[in-house]
């Protein structure tokens, strides 16, 4: 939000100048922290084997009941919604003809709705139940995104604000509760592997994501792409839909499932 008032007040490269500054003086406040910490020790020839714990860490959360359907669907939703990402800025301004204050404001408030989805996932867990508190914020943040690609006269401004004030909602709500459940279920010591393995692939999808936004918002236009982008979010949501998630009401619902799972996977 702030970006849009530096853009409007200085001019973009001010603002991408003050942007830069902001991350020398972060590194500045780094720099003075005097508490020292112990080099972690390398382990030696007998120490675990990088790539047999890459492997490990895929094979396990890509076979979890629980863990794969969350992983297939942060991977898909992040291919599409970076799709519509990368054009969004240059869809506000050039379709909507909006200006960098008026952007910059739509995303602010969208922040007050990523603030209202931190502080509420514990509630939402609670009241939903854990699965189905998954499926309905993933579930509403693909719906507001389909807000974007409708907007249009006077209705672009509120429209806009109320897709992201529910992406930023769901973001930090979905995510709050699904990787507490995530480190709830994995035993300790494939916390590490699982995490860098899921984190890998889902991340890889955001380039991707963005590489082919960008390529159908020049052959096919922006708005199409942008709800191609839409679409796709919203239709992610199945594999959580499909799964065990549904029933899993409190961590102690996944108990048998999991240790079940864990076994399996033990003798493997």
């Amino acid at each position: 939000g702030l970006a849009g008032v530096l853009v409007s007040v200085l001019t973009a490269p001010y603002a991408i100048l003050v942007d830069a500054i902001s991350f020398v003086a972060s590194a500045l406040s780094l720099s003075r922290i005097k508490r020292e910490e112990r080099k972690p020790e390398r382990a030696g020839r007998d120490g675990p084997r990088f790539r047999a714990d890459i492997a490990e860490g895929l094979r396990f959360t890509l076979r979890h009941p629980l863990q794969r359907p969350i992983i297939v669907y942060v991977a898909v939703s992040n291919l599409f919604v970076n799709m519509l990402f990368a054009i969004y800025l240059v869809y506000a301004v050039r379709e909507l003809a909006l200006s960098p204050t008026t952007i910059g404001l739509i995303f602010s408030l969208g922040s007050i709705g990523s603030l209202v989805g931190a502080l509420t996932a514990s509630r939402v867990a609670r009241a939903f139940g854990i699965g189905p508190g998954l499926i309905a914020t993933a579930t509403a943040g693909g719906l507001g995104l389909l807000l974007i690609p409708v907007a249009a006269g006077g209705a672009v401004v509120p429209l806009l604000v109320i897709a992201n004030l529910v992406w930023g909602f769901y973001v930090l709500n979905y995510f709050v509760t699904a990787i507490s459940l995530i480190q709830a279920i994995t035993p300790d010591h494939l916390l590490g592997r699982t995490n860098a393995s899921r984190r890998f692939v889902v991340q890889s999808m955001i380039p991707l994501g963005a590489l082919i936004g960008g390529a159908l918002g020049t052959f096919i236009g922006l708005r199409p792409t942008i709800a191609i982008g839409a679409i796709g979010a919203s239709l992610a949501v199945l594999p959580l839909l499909l799964s065990p998630l549904r029933a899993i009401k409190k961590t102690e619902d996944a108990e048998e499932l999991v240790r079940t799972f864990n076994e399996q996977f033990a003798r493997r």
